[in-house]
């Protein structure tokens, strides 16, 4: 029980810190999401486009990238630990 306590606490800990790593690694959302898209998903969120919600948007689309690379990362980090205990 413990164990296996310990394995979720450190999976959750090693997704967190690849988390902060891809979110650091990436920069700014301004240098890699074009102005046009992101108003484009302002408008889709809110019905309009002003400065307040064109951050929130680069926000949440940041939030989405960053999750996603963190995501395969850990899937393929997990395999290969998996793999090479086998």
């Amino acid at each position: 029980m413990a164990q296996t306590l310990a394995r979720r606490a450190a999976k959750c800990v090693f997704f967190i810190l690849v988390t902060l790593a891809v979110g650091r690694s990436l920069g700014g959302a301004e240098t890699y999401i074009s102005q046009n898209f992101a108003r484009k998903v302002a408008v889709l969120i809110s019905g309009e486009s002003n400065i307040e919600t064109l951050y929130d948007a680069y926000f949440y689309i940041d939030v989405v990238i960053v999750v996603s690379i963190t995501t395969a990362v850990y899937l393929i980090t997990m395999k290969l630990i998996k793999k090479i205990r086998s």
